[in-house]
């Protein structure tokens, strides 16, 4: 067997068994153009050398084989944007509750310790988006082989005259913005009413409440945040931002702001149980508050920023309107 018959059959042996004929006698005669290039250019006929260098050119025969027979993803390019849609949601959700376990089992130990929380927090995380990983993965690759996709994972009803109008980069809004936004919201309405939702044991175990002096604040914040999470539902359903978008969400956020600067003026945001109580709590708390100034500061930068932005499309609009 000569050396081009080994590499032909090595290419051969990778490929299903309906093709390869087809294909080895394909590549054979390539290769053969290939030799005959070199035969007269040199005017002698091709030697073992020769082809030998030729093949390795070629690559080697796993490789020559995926260039005939490219592997099919799991998921086609079509269906792309809907996985990645529908998996930053299903991500987005298990890390709400991979953070309201944490937050929980957090709450119930006598001393706490941020870092333990944190790989508390990032096993879990782990372990649940593994499997919710392999079973979005799974699902898109059944459908995509069956057919039976729905209109808006293929998106064939769409229509040229529903495209937004989008004048700046900056206002194509991210999906991972509205998963955060969504949940964080989710997550501080879960905390906030955790009486509602937490069992008699778990909340007996609890070794840290609200003060009363933030829960006069708390009503206000669960109708702030039912009022954002409908507000991210419709970004995310058009995610473009318009200057009725920018308006809203500087309002919210000023919202925000100002609670979140009371709540760094309290005295206590948070008391011990009346049946457990936690070591250093004064620590906690003061931790608390700090952060909760900071992300006052940042919401009223998001202000200022989104103000910028409904001017610019403020003035675009009115450029737009004169005549040219």
């Amino acid at each position: 067997m000569t050396l081009l018959q080994k590499y032909i059959h090595a290419v051969k042996q990778e490929l299903p068994l309906a093709q390869r004929d087809d294909i080895g006698r394909e590549l054979q005669s390539n290769i053969l153009d290939q030799l005959d290039a070199i035969r007269e250019q040199t005017g002698r006929e091709a030697t073992e050398d020769d082809v030998a260098v030729a093949l390795e050119k070629l690559g080697h025969p796993a490789r020559v084989a995926a260039r005939y027979m490219p592997v099919a993803p799991l998921v086609s390019s079509e269906l792309m944007p809907a996985y990645k849609l529908v998996m930053s949601y299903v991500l987005g959700f298990v890390l709400l509750m991979q953070t309201l376990k944490s937050a929980t089992v957090f709450l119930q130990a006598e001393h706490y310790k941020i870092w333990q929380a944190l790989m508390q927090l990032l096993a879990g995380f782990v372990e649940q988006a593994t499997l919710d990983f392999t079973i979005t993965t799974l699902l898109f690759y059944f459908f995509s082989r069956s057919g039976m996709l729905p209109n808006w994972v293929s998106n064939k009803k769409w229509r040229a005259q529903d495209l937004p109008e989008q004048e700046y980069d900056w206002q194509k809004i991210r999906g991972s913005d509205i998963i955060t936004d969504l949940s964080g919201c989710a997550f501080i309405l879960l905390l906030i009413g955790h009486k509602l939702w937490m069992s008699e044991a778990s909340l007996q175990q609890l070794r840290v409440d609200f003060s009363p002096a933030i829960a006069h604040y708390l009503p206000w914040m669960a109708l702030l945040l039912v009022c954002s999470v409908v507000f991210g539902i419709w970004c995310a359903s058009q995610p473009v931002w318009s200057k009725l978008k920018l308006q809203l969400n500087m309002l919210q956020n000023a919202l925000y702001a100002g609670l979140f600067l009371i709540f760094s003026q309290l005295d206590a945001l948070i008391q011990n149980t009346a049946t457990s109580t936690i070591l250093d709590l004064q620590r906690l708390d003061r931790g608390i508050r700090l952060a909760c100034f900071a992300y006052a500061a940042y919401l009223l930068y998001e202000c200022v920023r989104d103000g910028r932005r409904f001017l610019q499309l403020s003035s675009a609009a009115t450029d737009s309107k004169l005549p040219g």
